[in-house]
């Protein structure tokens, strides 16, 4: 470590700020990285400002992540520029993606790890391994890893490239970092991996660990992302109805409906599939909230192919969010090795459709807020203005504005008084 660094001169510990792009797997890094940090003495600071470390914790999955990540590091160097002595660390799925080819233009990083590798780090700063995480931003939600990688292999995806097959971890693990973050005043718990449906171990699967997590800390808000359609657990129905505390909520990407656009992108489940869990999540006792992605323009999809996907997102209420993004031609696919440029959608095609998604998760959002109106529910404050219900994922879906202050971290029962976009109003009940 350098011996220019600069101490704090009121709690004489350098300090450090960790910058997350991308996705809640990258935030679950993020704190296996600063446990790292605090451990070797550092203080992490959300103020950039005077620091004296700063790492990036990259997403490179798609092109627009890894223009976001090349920004940032522009940026980051500037900043190491200004002061002697300063440490830049890259970390994440950008050098997990690209590793050095000894090309050059690395030179300014002090260090370089990929996605999760903790063990480089602990190396350069000389501390040893312990269980349990430390929060990147704050304990109120946190994100609790239960695999690393996937072995499904999609046409399109370079997640295998850059963090290899699926292993998932044990249970011991799982419920030894958990126990953690309850101790450290999680309330929140999200729970995730590159394909959590997938997740087993000797005693049972997604479903049984995710009893276990709620069974023990009742208290704690579950919440399971990355649920891949073929593997959607049957039994998760009858697990909410057990535990109050498993957020009704389904994460769940299909990507697309027609069978022919799923069997090229190597899916193993068709559009009938999809439909008859959708049933169910429509008919289900409990109101479940459904996030589902989904990718527009991929090569070869016709005006049919995009209208059947099109009178799917129109069918169901039970979709809250629709994220959709055009396909990106990334290197190392199957995919890419394949495509032809008549294959491809025109660039106007893609972008209409992407409008027309827009337009139907305007839909869905006004649906929803007549749906919610009036309604009795549970709000976690993130700050004293804003939170997010059991139906909303912190960060990504969307958000609760109180009509008064509420302190942060507090659950509390609200009414919702209405709604704009993907955002609701709520008057905070005595």
């Amino acid at each position: 470590m350098s011996n220019n660094v600069h101490w704090s001169d009121t709690l004489l510990m350098p300090e450090a700020f960790l910058l997350t792009l991308g996705c809640p797997k990258n935030e679950a890094d993020s704190d296996a990285f600063a446990g790292c940090l605090t451990r070797a003495g550092w203080r992490i600071t959300r103020d950039l400002g005077d620091t004296d470390l700063l790492l990036i914790n990259t997403c490179a999955f798609i092109k627009p992540a890894v223009d976001e990540s090349l920004e940032a590091i522009q940026q980051a160097l500037e900043w190491k520029n200004e002061r002697s002595g300063r440490i830049l660390i890259l970390a994440g799925c950008l050098p997990g993606r690209y590793p050095d080819d000894g090309s050059g233009g690395l030179e300014d990083f002090d260090l370089i790890t990929g996605p999760g590798d903790t063990s480089r780090l602990e190396k350069y700063l000389s501390v040893q391994s312990a269980s349990g995480p430390e929060p990147a931003g704050g304990w109120i939600s946190r994100y609790l890893k239960i695999s690393e990688g996937c072995s499904n292999n999609c046409a399109y995806c370079t997640i295998p490239l850059i963090r290899g097959a699926r292993r998932d971890r044990s249970p011991e693990e799982i419920l030894m970092d958990a126990e953690y973050l309850a101790e450290q005043g999680a309330v929140e718990i999200g729970i995730v991996g590159q394909d959590t449906a997938s997740w087993k171990c000797g005693r049972g699967g997604i479903s049984w660990l995710i009893s276990q997590l709620a069974g023990t800390y009742p208290d704690i808000w579950f919440r399971l992302y990355y649920i891949h359609p073929a593997y959607y657990p049957d039994d998760f129905a009858p697990l909410l109805a057990e535990h109050e505390n498993v957020m009704p909520y389904i994460d769940i990407p299909v990507q697309h409906v027609s069978d022919r656009i799923l069997k090229r992108m190597g899916r193993p489940y068709t559009g009938d599939h999809i439909r008859k869990l959708f049933d169910g999540f429509e008919n289900n006792d409990t109101m479940l909230s459904v996030r589902t992605t989904l990718i527009a323009g991929y090569p070869g999809e016709t005006e049919e192919d995009f209208n059947e996907l099109v009178e799917f997102l129109s069918k169901y209420r039970c979709i809250r969010t629709i994220a959709a993004f055009p396909y990106w031609p990334e290197e190392g696919t199957r995919e890419f090795s394949r495509q032809s440029a008549e294959d491809l959608p025109d660039e106007s095609a893609v972008q209409s459709r992407l409008a027309r998604i827009g337009d139907l998760a305007d839909e869905h959002n006004l649906i929803w807020a007549d749906r919610l109106e009036g309604e009795i529910m549970d709000i976690l404050a993130d700050t004293p203005l804003l939170g997010h219900s059991r139906l909303d994922a912190p960060e990504v879906d969307g958000a609760c504005c109180f009509d008064r202050s509420v302190e942060p971290g507090r659950i509390v029962r609200c009414r919702i008084t209405g709604g704009t976009g993907s955002d609701l109003n709520a008057e905070v009940l005595k």
